[in-house]
């Protein structure tokens, strides 16, 4: 199976960068399509991160971490 990528690209357009504020969900747990898996700032707004799809989750950016648009945050196996 191959791995299917979790980018950041959650908001406006004219937003170029977020913030990972916290996982939900531990390096290597199993997650559901559709959960709940981080929580992202933006311009002052906490926003959602769900799981696209089922599988294990591998985490690629730690928390309070600034990160650009559409980057790679995590990867789900």
């Amino acid at each position: 199976m191959t791995a299917v990528r979790v980018p950041l690209d959650l908001w406006a357009e004219d937003e170029r960068t977020g913030s990972l504020v916290v996982w939900l969900c531990p390096d290597g747990a199993a997650v559901q399509e559709g959960e709940v898996i981080a929580e992202i700032l933006v311009d002052k707004t906490t926003l959602e991160l769900y799981a696209p799809v089922s599988g294990r989750l591998n985490l690629n950016v730690a928390p309070d971490v600034v990160v650009d648009r559409c980057q790679l945050v995590a990867t789900i196996d």
